[in-house]
């Protein structure tokens, strides 16, 4: 379970990271994207913090 929060931490912060770059550069002001963006960021970074915990 462990290899598997790695997998989806990393693959939640880096699609995250894609879509902000994405809808900031489609328009210049915040929005729902960047908005769900953020989430996955930060989804992608408390599952690896628990994810450390995890032995």
């Amino acid at each position: 379970m462990r290899t598997a929060n790695y997998i989806f931490s990393v693959t939640s912060i880096v699609l995250g990271i894609v879509l902000i770059l994405f809808m900031l550069s489609q328009t210049a002001d915040w929005n729902v994207g960047t908005a769900i963006g953020l989430v996955l960021v930060l989804n992608g970074v408390v599952r690896l913090w628990f994810a450390q915990d995890d032995t």
